[in-house]
């Protein structure tokens, strides 16, 4: 299997972590643009972050909704835990209220999208059907 990760650039920086534009290059020809979460260099080898990053993955494979981003596996890439998510083009909260206040119709429809993820991450159970009861406790406009 010819499988690999072509990095980009850089999307943004975490308190742990780099998220990177990549495309995946797979079998016939196939190209995927993904997002890459890595651990920052200096916390590879920090046992209890990649524990945190490996059940980051872990729940956020097991969500579905359309506000938030799909994890599509956790793999070892150049010795490192890396979260292969969906990569979703544009600009985030932040960039589009730099230049101001958004007007009301389209600020309450991010409203109602963010309360929506965040309602359905807390609803969402397991396969074995135990509640997650997950909770975001980063909410920002950057994320």
């Amino acid at each position: 299997m010819s499988e690999r990760y072509e990095l980009i650039r850089l999307l943004g920086k975490g308190g742990f972590g780099r998220v990177f534009l990549a495309r995946f290059h797979g079998e016939a020809g196939f190209q995927k643009d993904v997002a890459l979460k890595f651990l920052k260099p200096s916390a590879r080898d920090n046992l209890d972050l990649i524990a945190r990053l490996r059940d980051e993955a872990r729940l956020l494979g097991l969500l579905k909704h359309r506000s938030i981003v799909q994890v599509d596996r956790l793999i070892r890439l150049r010795g490192a835990w890396v979260i292969v998510m969906e990569y979703v083009p544009g600009a985030d909260l932040d960039t589009l209220m730099s230049g101001g206040p958004l007007p009301p119709g389209p600020a309450l429809e991010i409203i109602y999208e963010v309360a929506s993820a965040l309602n359905a991450a807390y609803e969402r159970t397991t396969p074995d059907g135990q509640p997650l009861r997950l909770t975001h406790r980063d909410i920002k406009p950057g994320n």
